[in-house]
């Protein structure tokens, strides 16, 4: 707790230049959990008043170098991008630019998107300039988007960008991002904000940590004053996601210092404080979830139905099961592998029982949490985008 308090003592000072917090002791786990969080430049405002061992102090100092050196390489590669179809930048810079000091934003992959009809085009026109492609197998399947890496950046090209579970409202919000393409690569406002709710709907059932969280509130401080809600709440009742918007702002204003806004003052504290201590104990994009028992959690909240399950050991089994890579006739029987995998995994523990009843416990919590949010679940079927139309795979 002392730990989790200070982090958050650190986050408000850095974002809200308040004094009140300067002379924080930065043990190492403090350091451990910022880094986690891939916020490692957040608190170079304040970085002078922080206290901590010269160790520390140089390891931190070293890694904002590393990452200040990293976003300039990225900010380069972006505004010298070889595309010359209509194109915009989802998150990364189109977050920072809400933040007080925008380069203080860890940046990590381009994301951009195309319309249609220029996605193959956009895709070839960085082949043709020295970027090659590095594209899962799982992804070329999925067909979201498509990656490619030059001098250590990376682009991914998006053919469709939300993972909401219904049809109808992700194709609500990618139309609207498509429609507000404009030649200077840059969402307004308004459509923005849609897209840096739903990268945190995407990533929840997962795990995600506090720059994601951090770019949304520093959306609502710039762009949803209390007479800016009504339109903005228009669009997310549209496509579902609504109570995530009310219940992460509250969240934000209960715990890191983002100010107090009608329009959500009613959201249920209890869910906020649910949410906190998830996004808390899973790091960016889950990396802190990496013992046993949380991926048996992770595998739990994913397997809530018959179907679910099967997809999910089929998909685990693809991986895990080398031989499959070699001997496509394997395939079909991936799930086999992988359900025996994971009860050699699951079974070969210390009081194994008493863990899995504990691990299914949190996933059956967590899933409600997800649920009482709106946010996407995988248990829920995955979105493709194929022949004009969205399906649910």
């Amino acid at each position: 707790m002392k730990t989790r308090e200070t982090l958050l003592k650190i986050i408000r000072s850095s974002i809200w230049n308040n004094d009140l917090y300067i002379g924080e002791v930065v043990t190492e786990e403090v350091f451990e959990e910022i880094n986690k969080h891939a916020i490692i430049m957040l608190p170079s405002a304040v970085f002078s008043t922080l206290c901590m061992s010269p160790e520390i102090h140089d390891r931190w100092k070293q890694k904002i170098i590393q990452q200040v050196s990293y976003n300039c390489r990225c900010r380069y590669a972006q505004s010298k991008l070889p595309i010359c179809v209509p194109y915009t930048i989802l998150k990364g810079t189109s977050a920072a630019k809400y933040y007080p000091n925008p380069e203080y934003r860890t940046l990590g992959d381009i994301d951009i998107i195309t319309k249609r009809e220029d996605y193959i085009n956009a895709c070839s026109m960085l082949l043709d300039n020295g970027y090659y492609e590095i594209t899962k197998q799982e992804e070329k399947k999925h067909g979201r988007h498509r990656s490619f890496v030059k001098d250590g950046i990376c682009v991914e090209v998006h053919f469709f960008f939300s993972l909401i579970n219904d049809t109808k409202k992700a194709q609500i919000l990618d139309d609207l991002i498509i429609q507000n393409i404009t030649p200077i690569h840059v969402l307004p406002d308004l459509i923005n904000g849609l897209v840096i709710l739903e990268h945190i709907g995407q990533h929840l059932e997962q795990g995600l940590g506090f720059r994601q969280i951090i770019d949304w509130m520093m959306y609502v401080d710039k762009c949803l004053p209390d007479d800016k809600w009504s339109d903005f709440m228009n669009l997310t009742e549209q496509i579902g996601l609504k109570n995530l918007a009310i219940v992460a702002t509250r969240m934000c204003e209960m715990y890191l210092g983002l100010s107090q806004h009608d329009w959500c003052k009613d959201a249920d504290e209890n869910l906020c404080t649910q949410l906190m201590n998830y996004v808390f104990n899973c790091g960016n994009f889950g990396n802190k979830r990496t013992s046993d028992s949380d991926i048996g959690e992770n595998a739990f909240v994913i397997a809530r139905s018959p179907k679910a399950t099967l997809r999910l050991l089929q998909d685990r089994g693809l991986v895990n099961w080398k031989a499959t890579q070699k001997y496509g006739f394997l395939r079909p029987f991936a799930w086999i592998y992988q359900l025996g995998r994971y009860i050699s995994r699951g079974l070969d523990r210390e009081n194994a029982s008493k863990k899995i009843r504990k691990e299914f416990k949190a996933a059956r919590n967590r899933n409600k949490m997800l649920c009482r949010l709106g946010a996407r679940q995988t248990s829920n079927g995955r979105i493709m985008f194929r022949d004009g139309q969205y399906l649910k795979k």
